[in-house]
């Protein structure tokens, strides 16, 4: 009976459509058409197909390593070349700049600061008030146009003042380029030096100011000596008083009665009145005289007797009430 079923028109019409649709439920994609090999011309090798190498998971060309594709590096020849150009580069350029600066410094210390480009043409001399202010000024003046702005020697324009008593220090300063401004400080006469009824003016530091003159009116404190000293300086005793006396504040110094050198109390200064001003010797004069004008000035002060600053920290008097 089923030999009649499937020999029927029917059956064999389904057992058809069955076999039909059996290789579409296989397979949904569909399949490439196969590549045919193409044929290298007689005399050629035969090239590669990379597209073979990619469909059987090869890799596509040698030249990637690690997903990376290989720099173009130079051979190790061409770059140690290069490098010691560079290198030779550098130092070429170093030695001409070393060159260079050794021959701007050479010019400048043995022909620049020395040559008449920069020359002192223009001197001015301030300050001088007191002693020969004529032959001051030119001597000065003459020392400096001898220098240039660049190579101005202090040291030679002091050497040519220290001949004049009148001038204590001097301040150079040159203006490039040919311009130079001399400062002197002056030596002023802070005492009198009488000697066989000659007054001579001089220094606090004893030096005796020759061409300055003493007015009469001057309440300056006189010093009397025996002799002139031969070297302009006052030395020995009288210098030491010289230095009590040049440091007397200008408002005690009409005050100043005499001055004497005693063996006990060292220098010791009268003031009018009779009140004596024990100093011992000539240093710190200046602290020694401003402790004895306190002392003076204290209203506590009924009558002094003496005061004695030998030790300026702790000045005494006598009779103090």
């Amino acid at each position: 009976m089923s030999r009649t079923r499937a020999a029927t028109p029917a059956a064999k019409r389904r057992a058809g459509a069955r076999a039909k649709a059996a290789p579409a439920r296989r397979s949904s994609t569909p399949s490439k058409p196969k590549r045919t090999a193409r044929r290298a011309p007689a005399g050629r090798p035969a090239r590669r197909s990379t597209t073979a190498g990619r469909a059987n998971g090869r890799p596509r060309s040698s030249r990637r390593t690690g997903g990376r594709r290989r720099r173009f590096s130079r051979p190790r020849p061409i770059r140690a070349l290069r490098g010691a150009v560079g290198a030779s580069s550098w130092r070429y350029r170093l030695g001409l700049l070393a060159v260079l600066a050794v021959t701007l410094t050479a010019g400048y210390l043995f022909w620049l600061r020395d040559s008449s480009l920069v020359a002192v043409t223009d001197v001015e001399v301030a300050g001088v008030t007191s002693g020969d202010r004529a032959a001051i000024v030119a001597e000065l003046t003459g020392i400096a146009e001898q220098q240039t702005t660049l190579h101005a020697d202090p040291d030679a324009i002091e050497r040519a003042a220290a001949a004049f008593p009148t001038v204590k220090a001097v301040t150079v300063d040159p203006n490039f380029p040919h311009g130079m401004r001399i400062e002197v400080t002056e030596r002023p006469p802070a005492l009198v030096v009488e000697v066989g009824g000659e007054r001579l003016a001089a220094a606090a530091d004893g030096t005796l100011l020759a061409g300055v003159s003493v007015p009469e009116d001057d309440d300056l404190p006189v010093l009397e000596v025996g002799e002139v000293p031969a070297r302009g300086s006052l030395d020995g005793e009288p210098l030491q008083q010289a230095l009590i006396l040049g440091a007397a504040p200008e408002p005690l110094r009409p005050l100043v009665h005499e001055v004497r050198l005693d063996s006990e109390h060292g220098v010791e200064v009268t003031l009018r009145g009779g009140i004596p001003v024990r100093f011992g010797s000539g240093s710190a004069a200046t602290a020694k005289w401003a402790a004895a004008a306190a002392v003076l000035a204290s209203p506590k002060v009924d009558a002094v007797t003496y005061v004695d600053v030998r030790v300026p920290e702790r000045p005494t008097a006598g009779g103090i009430g």
